[in-house]
């Protein structure tokens, strides 16, 4: 997968617990559709995951299985027995641990930086930024590894986005945490992520996505990214 036109966000539907969900968000023209194994309310087994990312099969979009801080052995036979493309940590990771992951997962690993809401980014992000295939920026909230619907102030650390990708200009950026049809446009102008990724602001209940919503969503983000200007 090559990095995105900044000014083109793809969309990542995460948290997804049906099939029809799952078509949906291809329908939709999603690039990613996201399983959880790091628990909550979304959990899936590796075999409910394959039944949900079932309609997915001949269609381009890629699978992200999300992680908590399980063994790396066990990330990488949960990843493999669910058919993802893609292992996305969010029990952290370092350097170290992504080389140990990528040794036994032959796909693409990306890593979670969770802020509260009044946080920047960590000084030191850069060394996890250069070893992973994406940085996802999610919001922290105490006892739940993501799904919270808090949003980020984002322009809080718009500044040390830009300083990141001056550093690491090849850098993926997904951009989650509390995001929906009504404030993705805000968010895209400021930060300029590749990926916008959604799970609760999508949804009717935990892991029962909306149709709806989804579709406004998606609608919300071709929107403003056709307003935002070249750089």
């Amino acid at each position: 997968m090559d990095v995105a036109d900044p000014r083109v966000a793809d969309i990542k539907f995460c948290g997804l617990t049906r099939a029809v969900d799952a078509e949906l968000a291809a329908e939709l023209g999603a690039a990613f559709a996201g399983a959880i194994f790091a628990g909550g309310p979304r959990l899936l087994t590796p075999e409910r995951a394959r039944e949900v990312f079932a309609p997915l099969a001949g269609t381009p979009l890629v699978k992200v299985g999300v992680f908590g801080a399980d063994p790396v052995v066990e990330i990488a036979r949960i990843a493999d027995s669910a058919g993802v493309d893609v292992v996305q940590l969010h029990g952290g990771s370092t350097p170290a641990i992504v080389r140990d992951l990528r040794a036994r997962f032959g796909g693409e690993v990306w890593a979670v930086v969770r802020l509260l809401p009044e946080e920047s980014l960590p000084a030191d992000i850069a060394d996890t930024a250069a070893a992973v295939d994406a940085l996802v920026i999610d919001a922290a909230a105490p006892g739940k590894l993501g799904g919270t619907g808090v949003a980020l102030d984002w322009a809080r650390f718009t500044d040390d986005v830009r300083r990141l990708r001056a550093q690491l200009p090849r850098m993926r950026l997904v951009l989650a945490g509390g995001l929906k049809a009504e404030n993705v446009g805000r968010a895209l102008h400021l930060v300029r992520p590749d990926v916008v990724d959604v799970s609760s602001g999508v949804e009717s209940a935990p892991g029962i996505k909306d149709s709806l919503r989804m579709r406004d969503f998606a609608r919300a983000v071709r929107s403003a990214m056709d307003e935002v200007p070249e750089s």
